[in-house]
């Protein structure tokens, strides 16, 4: 039984939930013949289970909005052959509890109550990974922009953990103005805290080419974005890129008004030729297919 679902997301989240679980399952059975012990990690784990969330009318119809959905967290739990060990991070209280009741009969799991992006500086400590025959998967599907660029470099530094990402587009736009006039700082925070430095601004702004010269023209800067949503997911590859040795070409995921809303990132962290090609092979097959 479900305590509690959470009510979030779309038909797009079936689609990001279904091709993790596919991934998980076929690196499962490819590492468990090589003898690594593997992990694990979902950093926003919710409660386990979703229904979709209801806030604008016509959305979704009745029945759609009402069902019930696997979450991520549950979806690993049955993959066979089953991971050595789960990490499931959550801060909310009523989802934690849901993930303890969910993990009681799996002694293999452990739930952690907290900040996704502190504890994962805990957990992906270079040190805990290297001297180890293990490797793992993490799954991060954050509210908006919450995955700090530390958190992901941390996760790079593994040299063991093969990365999904779910940007949000939607939250990357959102947090940028069309005028840079409009710009507010907690936006301009949120947004180099999610790229890593201050240089998106750059990038994204650039002084319009015709100005006004009637005397009631605005009198505000004409510095306006001009980077488009290709372009700003483009960006987004290109900094993982400088951390992780592979990153897929991302599977853009969209709303119900065919707006773009996120990007579903895939990056190997482990140098190894190898490693990379089994990676790369079965997750480029799942991004195509699903």
């Amino acid at each position: 039984m479900i305590e509690k679902a959470q009510k979030f997301g779309g038909p797009w989240s079936l689609i990001k939930t279904k091709i993790v679980a596919r991934y998980l399952q076929a690196y499962s059975t490819a590492l468990k013949q090589q003898g690594f012990h593997r992990t694990y990690i979902d950093a926003f784990a919710g409660s386990g289970a979703f229904t979709f969330d209801q806030t604008e009318p016509l959305l979704f119809d009745d029945e759609e909005s009402a069902a019930m959905h696997v979450g991520s967290a549950r979806h690993a739990l049955t993959i066979n052959p089953a991971f050595d060990e789960f990490v499931f991070i959550e801060k909310g209280t009523r989802n934690v509890r849901a993930l303890k009741k969910l993990v009681e009969n799996h002694p293999s799991a452990r739930v952690i109550a907290g900040d996704a992006n502190q504890e994962l500086l805990r957990i992906c400590e270079p040190s805990l990974w290297r001297p180890r025959r293990r490797r793992g998967v993490i799954f991060l599907d954050p509210f908006g922009l919450d995955v700090a660029w530390a958190t992901l470099e941390a996760v790079a530094k593994t040299h063991a953990l093969d990365l999904w990402y779910l940007f949000s587009l939607s939250g990357l736009y959102r947090n940028a103005p069309i005028r840079i006039d409009d710009l507010a700082p907690e936006k301009r925070t949120a947004v180099a805290r999610a790229l890593g430095d201050e240089k998106w601004v750059q990038r994204f702004y650039t002084e319009e080419s015709s100005h006004q010269t009637s005397l009631f023209a605005d009198a505000r800067s004409s510095i306006v974005r001009t980077l488009s949503v290709d372009d700003m997911e483009k960006l987004v590859g290109e900094r993982l890129r400088e951390i992780f040795p592979y990153v897929a070409r991302p599977r853009r995921l969209r709303g119900r008004t065919n707006a773009p809303l996120f990007s579903l990132f895939f990056a190997v962290s482990n140098p190894n030729r190898s490693a990379i090609r089994l990676a790369s092979t079965i997750a480029e097959y799942i991004l195509r297919r699903e």
